[in-house]
């Protein structure tokens, strides 16, 4: 039988178009689906290939003829390591504005000033911080008692490096009436910013005094005694005695005691008690808080030894300071008699000048049992 011409083109595709169909067939226990849901398999199929490529950050790009798109990743959500994606601390080498408290150089805590009286109080600041204080640092009063004083003032005319300290006094007036007043104050930066000590920067420094009754007591040396210099001598030797020591340093002894018996007999309340340095004709000093004279003021004491002196020997010395000069005002020399010596001292000639009081005693001959007090050692303001 002889193919036409037509047939013979038409076998090939007819063959084709079995193997495609072959090829679709469905698999056992898989349903296939035809006609429209075919469409909307493969239009859930586009969506969710689209919503995945968006969450991916991927973007598809079409290319003109093409027939399938090239993925391109997105360079803005471009992977990164944990160490990429942590944030790294910043940390700071050190706090620019900080200060810290050496000490008080003039008017200690409770120091008794006359009424009325004017005195200059100086503190001792150390620089803690990282920047160099200069003229546009001052000090500012913070609240309490002002005094009299400025409610600000600079701080030093010259340049205060990190860890270096300066003095900073204020020129200030004790009120008239009677009592304790106190006033606080802080630091601020060329910025107007304020701070104060520590490494919170939040603690004020102050100015604290008691203004004197006019008559009764009026400065307490027992008080004081702890704010005084006390300094061991004799032998060519001179050594800083600190305060509330041993009974038996070699140095010398400078403390407050309780309770001990003295030399006749008697039992001691709370005394200021001092010693020589234990050498020939060794000497304690103890220089006091400065103290403005008035009228009518008396240094008054009982002086002694504590029992069991046997052969003590010395001479007790009140003198005061002002500026660099030392005046002797009276001396009492003291054996180991069993007897206390009174004294009193009128002081009045001296009013209205600010001192600081020296108690001296000297060993005569060698420093052996040579403990004395100096019992209720006080000033005293007479009616």
């Amino acid at each position: 039988m002889q193919i036409t011409r037509k047939f013979r083109f038409a076998l090939p595709i007819f063959v084709l178009l079995l193997a495609s169909l072959a090829c679709n067939f469905p698999r056992e226990g898989t349903p296939t689906p035809s006609g429209p849901e075919l469409l909307k398999t493969y239009a859930a199929q586009t969506i969710q290939a689209q919503l995945t490529l968006v969450a991916t950050g991927i973007q598809p790009t079409f290319t003109q003829g093409g027939t399938l798109p090239t993925i391109t990743p997105s360079p803005s959500l471009a992977p990164t390591s944990a160490a990429a994606a942590t944030s790294t601390p910043t940390t700071t080498e050190g706090v620019c504005d900080q200060a810290g408290f050496e000490k008080d150089v003039t008017i200690p805590d409770n120091t008794i000033i006359g009424a009325g009286q004017e005195f200059t109080k100086t503190w001792r600041l150390r620089n803690d911080g990282t920047c160099t204080w200069n003229s546009g640092y001052a000090i500012v009063f913070d609240h309490g008692d002002a005094m009299g004083g400025p409610a600000s003032a600079v701080l030093t005319d010259q340049l205060i490096a990190p860890g270096e300290t300066v003095d900073v006094s204020l020129d200030l007036t004790a009120p008239e009436s009677p009592g304790t007043y106190q006033g606080y104050y802080k630091l601020r930066n060329p910025a107007g910013q304020e701070f104060g000590l520590g490494t919170s920067r939040d603690k004020n420094f102050w100015v604290k005094i008691k203004i004197a009754p006019e008559s009764g007591l009026t400065y307490d040396f027992n008080i004081q005694a702890k704010n005084a210099a006390w300094v061991g001598s004799g032998g060519g030797n001179s050594v800083e005695v600190a305060f509330g020591g041993a009974d038996d340093n070699p140095n010398g002894v400078a403390k407050l005691k309780d309770d001990f018996r003295l030399e006749n007999g008697k039992t001691s309340g709370v005394a200021l008690v001092t010693g020589p340095m234990v050498v020939e004709d060794g000497k304690i000093t103890g220089t006091f808080p400065a103290y403005t004279v008035a009228q009518k003021d008396h240094f008054k004491a009982k002086l002694g030894f504590l029992q069991n002196c046997t052969n003590g020997q010395v001479l007790f010395r009140l003198s005061l300071k002002q500026g660099d000069t030392v005046t002797q005002l009276e001396q009492w020399p003291k054996s180991c008699d069993g007897s206390l010596i009174l004294v009193d001292v009128n002081l009045s000639s001296y009013a209205g000048q600010e001192v600081r009081f020296i108690l001296d005693v000297l060993a005569d001959g060698p420093a052996v049992n040579d403990l004395v007090v100096w019992g209720s050692a006080r000033i005293e303001r007479e009616e």
